[in-house]
């Protein structure tokens, strides 16, 4: 992954400073090895006291001559005080080795040609009608006269340049990344204190595929080795042969607030021979309402005007809910028998979960044109567009599977203040909520066949049995806690137990399995989008052998 090749997303907060003639450590790697950098850092937690030494050491890395931690250190980058709480691992790894990525505005580095030939560049901290004033790599300020300048121009290349992986060791890396996740302050949001190295059994391995995702929602791997991402904010992205497109596939007009927005993409069974993507989305006119559509992509993008409505779900308006825009669901995928599920949230409401004449906190069957299945095990007993209601009873489940091999579904339901739930999901079956939540011996309703704490259940998709993973990962399904930060995977035949696969994943809302076995996982790295929402935060990783 290079920086020519790579998209580089719009400028946000990241480190810009500067090593200045390193000692290069007798330890320290052959140059080219970053990506051996990163898998290190991303797995081992490292040590944060060495790290804070690295950080302010005055010969070795002078990172403290460019930016201020707690008032020690200086202001030709930003001040990294709180940076451990807006970013995660892998967006802090990335700073480090790609430092030209992304900079923030304002602390772009200006390159300045004199009349006498001498070239200067620093950072602009001042500018006046007959000055600019320049800090230098050496935290020193320069007066510039503009009467002395021929060129003036901004480079797109970081004052700290490329290759501290070959200044420090692996483990310096590893320590000076341990420090910088220290750097919050507050409680923060849910999930957001996970710091640490990722934990994965032997043999596996984890890379960063992408970063500066905005609000990222769910993801779906297409057979031809692509995968498309939703952000909530209404963009659809596309990573390709591992490089994020620059150009989004899609961009919706989405109702984005609270959990509100681009919440589900998913294929055609034979795609991309059958160039549609399903995509299920909250409209904001005329009303907040659910928006299942098709598209014709082409290549790497969808056709806007291609948008065939296949269904359209209810004014949110009507329907109450302590927080309305919450707990929206938006999961859709085709199950073997070529229909297409829908999974909808009941937002905050409850009570919905239970009726027939409503779409919220149900999971919906229709078909891939939009027609309503007659089999549907409502359709005599429900009307209109609510006979596409398959399952009843829901929460909020963010997220659902099926196994190819035998059809079976499981559906996780994120829960109220007593339990996760993973489901199997039957035609006509009622969940209990808000009558019931966690097992139960109701025979009204499905008792969940796994289910834990209170927390938030979020990713999951099950190993196929063609997958070149370990005979004991094959036909298992794989989990997700946005909170935890964990994936855990059970075998739905003994689902009682679950065996935990990794940890210390800050923020998972969305994990699938990609015909070659790959692993990706999607941290959002942010809570629900309010007035405090921190965009491109969110990452994509990939898990393999």
């Amino acid at each position: 992954m290079t920086n020519a090749t790579r998209y580089r997303p719009k400028p946000i907060v990241l480190l810009i400073g500067i090593l200045i003639a390193p000692i290069v450590s007798a330890d320290a790697e052959e140059p080219g090895n970053s990506l051996r950098y990163q898998q290190h850092a991303l797995t081992h937690s490292g040590d944060a006291r060495r790290g804070r030494e690295l950080f302010f050491h005055e010969k070795l890395t002078k990172c403290s001559v460019c930016h201020k931690i707690n008032a020690s250190g200086r202001e030709t980058g930003p001040d990294l005080s709180v940076i451990g709480g807006k970013f995660d691992r892998p967006h802090l790894i990335e700073s480090l080795l790609e430092p030209s990525r992304q900079i923030v505005e304002g602390f772009r580095t200006t390159v300045c040609v004199l009349n006498n030939g001498r070239i200067v560049s620093g950072v602009v901290k001042d500018r006046t009608e007959i000055s600019i004033s320049l800090i230098d790599v050496d935290g020193k300020i320069q007066i510039l006269p503009l009467a002395e300048i021929d060129e003036r121009r901004e480079s797109d290349i970081s004052l700290m340049p490329d290759g501290l992986e070959k200044q420090l060791t692996p483990e310096q890396f590893t320590d000076l990344i341990a420090f910088l996740e220290t750097c919050r302050n507050g409680k923060g949001t849910p999930g957001s204190q996970i710091a640490g190295g990722i934990t994965l059994p032997d043999g596996f391995r984890i890379e960063t595929v992408a970063t500066g995702l905005t609000g990222c929602t769910a993801i779906e791997a297409t057979p031809d080795g692509r995968v498309l991402i939703c952000e909530q904010t209404g963009t659809l992205r596309v990573v390709k042969g591992g490089e994020l497109l620059a150009k989004p596939a899609l961009t919706l007009p989405v109702e984005a607030y609270w959990e509100r927005g681009l919440i589900g993409v998913t294929i055609a069974p034979d795609f991309p021979r059958t160039p549609y993507i399903y995509v299920c989305y909250v409209a904001k006119q005329p009303y907040p309402h659910h928006r299942v559509s098709r598209f014709t992509m082409k290549h790497d993008v969808a056709d806007s005007a291609s948008e065939r409505l296949l269904l359209e779900g209810d004014d949110q308006r009507e329907l109450g809910g302590k927080v309305p825009a919450g707990h929206q669901g938006g999961a859709l995928h085709f199950g073997p028998d070529g229909k297409l599920y829908i999974a909808i949230g009941e937002q905050t409401a409850g009570e919905p979960s239970q009726r027939l004449d409503t779409f919220q906190g149900k999971l919906l069957r229709i078909n891939a044109d939009g027609s309503l299945p007659e089999d549907n095990p409502f359709y005599e007993e429900a009307s209109g567009k609510y006979r596409a209601i398959w399952a009843r009873g829901l929460r909020n489940p963010f997220t659902f599977a099926f196994r190819q091999s035998d059809g079976l579904m499981c559906i996780n339901d994120i829960g109220g203040n007593k339990f996760e739930e993973i489901n199997v999901g039957v035609a006509g079956g009622n969940y209990g909520w808000p009558l019931s939540e966690g097992p139960t011996d109701d025979s009204r309703f499905c008792s969940p066949i796994f289910s834990y704490k209170a927390a938030s259940v979020c990713g999951g998709d099950f190993v196929d049995r063609n997958s070149p993973w370990p005979d004991g990962f094959r036909e298992q399904y794989f989990f997700a806690d946005y909170i935890h930060g964990w994936i855990q995977f059970l075998d739905p035949k003994r689902p009682h137990r679950s065996e935990r696969f990794a940890s210390g994943l800050r923020n998972i809302v969305d994990l699938r399995f990609a015909a070659d076995g790959s692993l990706y996982v999607l941290l959002r790295n942010a809570w629900v989008i309010d007035d405090k929402f921190p965009s491109e935060t969110g990452s994509l990783l990939r898990i393999s052998q």
